[in-house]
């Protein structure tokens, strides 16, 4: 498989619309790894409907899921680097369970900023960024060559396990991001009212010893959210000159290249 391609589930669609730090991430990934293209796949953010009302979570994925095996079928000999972005990621996570027979075709998964990241997955060589994601816990079929990157304070991928979002993310049909925009439109300005919105408790009177300081991680986690200062931290360079997304590009073209050229100990015999 010297031919290979990449593919992208970006958090709104498609990469060519995001802020440029995919952009330019994927364009250096493109060029290291000499892959054939890079493509994004299209999937519809649920509120964006022509009926004007909203699509799930779900219904959006698996559009982004055909789209996705669409793709992979159209160079049915190539290898394939799939990465994903916010929630773009649970559409890369959908196609792996849904098509195993394609795995082998899979050089390597890079997943940045999950709302599916398990609590004791980051990326190798970083330091714990501590949280999980606010959308549940997915490791997916091939975990060896899946690597997540992300950084403190992500209010998608690094939640506090007891967060009151988990329980309104995991309660809502739309995807994290529409959840937290929903909250942002008309932000509680009390504790009370944000307990009432996170329906938390059925008396007002309940919640100061009970929910206070959750409440207050929750307001302090839609606020990072709001402002988006956490983004800057992916492509900050480290104590190392690199960044997470340096980082995860790194490991990606170390994987891949150790994939396609491994290494023999005995003429005929692979390596333990």
């Amino acid at each position: 498989m010297a031919i290979m391609r990449v593919l992208i589930a970006d958090g709104d669609g498609g990469y060519r619309h995001s802020s440029g730090v995919m952009d330019d991430f994927v364009d250096d990934l493109v060029s290291r790894l000499g892959a054939r293209a890079s493509v994004r796949v299209q999937w519809p953010e649920p509120e964006r409907t022509r009926l004007h009302r909203p699509r799930t979570w779900d219904a959006a994925s698996a559009a982004g899921v055909a789209d996705l095996a669409r793709l992979v079928g159209l160079h049915p000999s190539d290898g394939i680097v799939v990465l994903g972005c916010c929630c773009g990621c649970r559409v890369i996570h959908d196609w792996l369970d849904a098509y195993p027979e394609q795995l082998d075709r899979v050089l390597a998964v890079g997943l940045l900023a999950d709302p599916l990241r398990p609590r004791d997955r980051w990326l190798p060589g970083t330091d714990d960024p501590g949280g999980q994601g606010v959308a549940g816990r997915r490791v997916g079929p091939v975990p060896e060559r899946t690597f997540w990157v992300s950084v403190p304070g992500d209010p998608l991928s690094g939640i506090e396990r007891d967060s009151l979002l988990r329980t309104a993310v995991r309660d809502s049909p739309l995807t994290p991001d529409q959840v937290y925009r929903g909250f942002l439109d008309d932000f509680p300005e009390s504790r009370t009212q944000l307990a009432m919105r996170l329906q938390v408790l059925q008396h007002p009177a309940e919640w100061p010893m009970v929910f206070g300081r959750r409440l207050d991680e929750a307001r302090a986690a839609l606020v990072r959210y709001g402002d988006r200062g956490y983004v800057a931290q992916y492509t900050d360079p480290g104590p190392g000159g690199r960044s997470p997304l340096d980082l995860l590009g790194d490991r990606i073209v170390t994987e891949v290249r150790a994939r396609q050229h491994p290494v023999q100990d005995a003429p005929g015999r692979l390596a333990s």
